[in-house]
């Protein structure tokens, strides 16, 4: 019986990939649960109550201690009156933002050379 032959060696690139958590997109994330709070116009208590939960678990999930599924995201945008489909829409807003300002940042530094 011959031998099974290794499996294929990761390539560089997804060897080099982070984790979701220590992606840069992960603070648009946060930032957005935070944002739908603050468009609801509720305090983090206010927002516990409506979530169930407590105002520590919201303070959690806004500076990334807890991590939400989808289920939870779905809860999250009920208890702020908002869709999926709106939460989502900060959420990319808020990156093509981080993504502009990185690319404004990269060009001053070339018009510096």
């Amino acid at each position: 019986m011959p031998a099974k032959s290794p499996p294929p060696k990761a390539s560089n690139a997804s060897a080099q990939r982070r984790k979701s958590l220590y992606r840069p997109e992960n603070a648009a994330l946060l930032a957005s649960f935070r944002e739908l709070r603050v468009a609801a116009k509720l305090s983090q208590q206010d927002f516990a109550d409506r979530l169930g939960s407590n105002q520590s678990f919201v303070s959690a999930v806004e500076q990334g201690v807890v991590r939400l599924d989808a289920v939870q995201i779905r809860d999250w945008c009920a208890a702020a009156g908002a869709s999926m489909q709106a939460w989502l829409k900060v959420f990319e807003a808020l990156l093509e933002a981080r993504e502009a300002l990185r690319d404004d940042h990269a060009a001053r530094g070339q018009d510096k050379t």
